[in-house]
């Protein structure tokens, strides 16, 4: 059975929308409206560390909202307790342990619902900066043993001679 997530019901005022839906995303649940993916719901309580590093909060215990790096300074100041998030810094991020939490979610919700242009990003589209960058780390793959053309073998100018273990047979008179 599939896993539900205690925060779909705050989605209640998008889900009329045709164009609303939702998938498994790393372990959330993202939420999809307008043709744009807007939030991913994330309930993983007391998972605290990434890579070595503590962080005073869980990491993956609430919503992280969809948007662009450029978006963020009008979002922190439209929603208190938004954060970027540690790991994926490109979003933002409001967690669960936020005193405001359910206010500042319903809020968000209620953006999304106006289209707020603040909100959202077009599914599988990465920052040109980013493709670039890609593009250039791209590594050659490596070669196999069989893909390898070996050179031709020297000939040799020694005049190689046909042996044979076959005794010879010797002439009639």
């Amino acid at each position: 059975m599939a896993k539900q997530f205690s925060l779909e019901h705050f989605l209640e005022p998008l889900m009329d929308n045709p164009s609303y839906f939702s998938k498994r995303m790393f372990g959330g649940l993202s939420i999809y409206y307008e043709d744009l993916m807007v939030l991913v719901l994330m309930e993983s309580p007391e998972d605290r560390e990434w890579r070595g590093t503590k962080y005073s909060f869980d990491l993956w215990n609430g919503v992280m909202i969809c948007t662009d790096r450029e978006r963020h300074p009008e979002l922190h100041e439209s929603f208190k307790g938004l954060i970027s998030h540690p790991v994926l810094g490109k979003w933002l991020y409001l967690p669960m342990s936020d005193l405001a939490f359910e206010s500042t979610f319903s809020a968000l919700v209620e953006a999304i619902a106006d289209n707020s242009p603040l909100i959202g990003i077009a599914p599988g589209t990465r920052s040109r900066k980013k493709a670039k960058s890609k593009a250039r780390k791209k590594k050659t793959p490596a070669l196999k043993a069989k893909d390898i053309k070996k050179p031709p073998a020297k000939k040799s100018s020694v005049r190689k001679t046909k042996t044979t273990n076959k005794p010879k047979k010797k002439k009639r008179t």
